[in-house]
């Protein structure tokens, strides 16, 4: 099911047009709230920090290499199977150079969306702090001019309360 079903948000907007035709109030929430903030339905846990190390790994760990070193564990016969596996090596080269090197292609493409993806999350990320930031800079104001209004507040009753006892 989409979470912008129009339908739902035509249904959404007609109660709270009935609630308020009826005086009541109207705590509806927006199905795009439901489905996001209040239950979360279409996220998945993301874990901020795992992401970038993975991020890290895979861009550091993106190339593959055709030459391996090649070994034998068997210590009499190792001098036999090296040179072939070597012959064998150089024959199939031609089969397997070209593939490890699109492979190479496709994984720096990856590794380049990887690296977008992680540019993405962390300027989110401080946009977010810098959000949380200026929104308890402006708690703070309010709280200030809260307590200014409540003094202000105080003086204009003492003051009404001087006048009318000079009166």
């Amino acid at each position: 099911m989409s979470k912008n079903n129009p339908e739902i948000n035509k249904f959404l907007e007609n109660a709270k047009a009935d609630a308020q035709q009826s005086g009541e109030i109207c705590d509806v929430v927006a199905f795009d709230d439901f489905w996001t903030e209040k239950y979360s339905a279409d996220d998945t846990s993301f874990n901020y920090r795992a992401f970038l190390g993975d991020a890290a790994v895979f861009t550091a760990n993106n190339q593959i290499s055709y030459y391996k070193e090649l070994t034998s564990y068997k210590k009499g016969i190792s001098v036999i199977v090296l040179p072939i596996k070597r012959v064998i090596r150089k024959l199939v080269a031609f089969l397997f150079l070209p593939l490890v090197a699109e492979q190479n292609e496709v994984n720096l493409s990856a590794a380049r969306i990887v690296e977008h993806l992680r540019s993405y999350v962390n300027k989110d990320a401080e946009s977010r702090n810098q959000r949380t930031k200026r929104e308890m800079e402006m708690d703070q104001e309010i709280r200030t001019l809260k307590e200014q209004i409540a003094e202000l507040t105080k003086k204009v009753e003492e003051l009404s309360e001087n006048k009318q006892t000079e009166k």
